[in-house]
């Protein structure tokens, strides 16, 4: 059948060597960068990866990697079976002081406040019903509701509190 580009879900301790050889990672800048051809494009010093909605990929034995989870495996040597979270919330940024270890719920706590929304504020949005701004927050995958606002920074601000509270040092305000 081919070659099958796979995205793996982990690395076994025993590839730890493997992925050295291929790569250095500088947990200053977060970087990886080739230590071997490869591809006949890509040469020994390039750097490694590319952009996946704004995480960084790499391609290491066949396996589609996300480099924040490549370098917690190859400074720790432990493919991690949690999550890793961004702690200042920039997905590319995978210098190791950058990096976590966390729960699904944490690292959803640690995410930046969607696009779509039209508050522009973290756990705030629009309810059509009672024409006010409602104030949510989740945690453990399920919904609290804070109450209904007529002003936006209001809702927020019961949002941020509520966030320090459950999610301590994983609150994000925006």
């Amino acid at each position: 059948m081919g070659n099958v580009l796979r995205m793996s879900t982990k690395f076994e301790p025993h590839e730890l060597d493997l992925v050295r050889g291929l790569l250095d990672y500088n947990p200053d800048t977060g970087v990886f960068i080739w230590k071997v051809a490869r591809a006949y494009v890509i040469k020994p010093g390039d750097i490694a990866g590319t952009d996946l909605g704004g995480y960084t990929r790499i391609t290491v034995a066949g396996r589609l990697i996300l480099a924040h989870r490549l370098a917690w495996f190859y400074v720790t040597g432990e493919w991690p079976e949690k999550d890793i979270d961004h702690v200042n919330g920039k997905l590319s940024d995978n210098r190791l002081c950058n990096l976590r270890l966390c729960t699904h719920s944490q690292n959803m706590a640690n995410k930046k406040v969607q696009e779509n929304n039209k508050a522009s504020l973290k756990g705030v949005s629009w309810d059509k019903k009672t024409k006010k701004w409602r104030a949510q927050i989740s945690k453990d995958g399920k919904k609290h509701h804070l109450g209904f606002f007529t002003d936006s920074k209001e809702a927020h601000g019961v949002y941020i509190e509520a966030a320090k509270r459950l999610h301590g040092e994983f609150a994000r305000a925006a």
